[in-house]
């Protein structure tokens, strides 16, 4: 079991690999609001378990096990994400918000919210993908 902060770093690196084929720390910087020492620490943590790919001032990868990870995390992070959002919070605090939300529902609330924003986007809601 990892941390709810490490889970945020892999959700946040998984993020930026969809986006933009790579992570940098001073992405995550910008994404995390956390200082770039604390970024550090949490990569080189991270690198030691095995769950990403790091080098110092280079880019991050995910292992396979780190993108598994992630990518579980990432389906709840995005169906809050995308809920917020659809009830008019801006796309900035909506990903913050939902990274703190998603560690406090069980996997079936999530299920059943994830079915929510589906059926919502399908009917109007477009702005939240």
């Amino acid at each position: 079991m990892i941390s709810k902060t490490a889970e945020n770093y892999l959700c946040a690196i998984y993020s930026l690999m969809n986006e933009k084929g790579f992570a940098r720390p001073k992405d995550l910087t910008q994404i995390l609001e956390v200082s770039s020492a604390s970024v550090t620490e949490m990569l080189q943590k991270l690198d030691r378990q095995q769950l990403i790919n790091y080098e110092k001032r280079g880019s991050v990868t995910l292992t396979e096990k780190g993108e598994e990870l992630a990518s579980h995390s990432w389906l709840r992070h995005d169906t809050f994400r995308k809920l917020l959002v659809l009830a008019g919070v801006s796309p900035e605090k909506a990903y913050l918000e939902a990274s703190r939300i998603k560690h406090n529902l069980s996997d079936e609330s999530v299920t059943k919210l994830l079915s929510l924003v589906e059926l919502l986007e399908n009917h109007g809601g477009s702005n939240a993908r």
